[in-house]
């Protein structure tokens, strides 16, 4: 499994397979997955994280000391 970093605003990061692409808009971002379907639409300020909508399959994992946030989900081989 091959992760990408994204650094997003106010130091935070997002760690997601490189396959999903990420996209933003201030301080809102919606990542797609490798079918460009959204996986999560979220927020990220200085003091918090806020997922706004996610695919029902989706985990993450949280790291709020690094400000860290993964992906845990792995695109399907074909």
């Amino acid at each position: 499994m091959t992760n990408k970093s994204h650094e997003l605003l106010y130091g935070w990061t997002l760690l997601a397979h490189k396959s999903y692409k990420l996209f933003s808009n201030d301080n809102s971002y919606v990542l797609l997955d490798q079918d460009n379907v959204v996986s999560i639409q979220f927020t990220a300020t200085e003091q918090d994280f806020e997922i706004i909508q996610s695919e029902y399959d989706l985990r993450v994992k949280m790291i709020p000391a690094f400000k860290t946030i993964k992906v845990l989900n792995v695109p399907d081989e074909v």
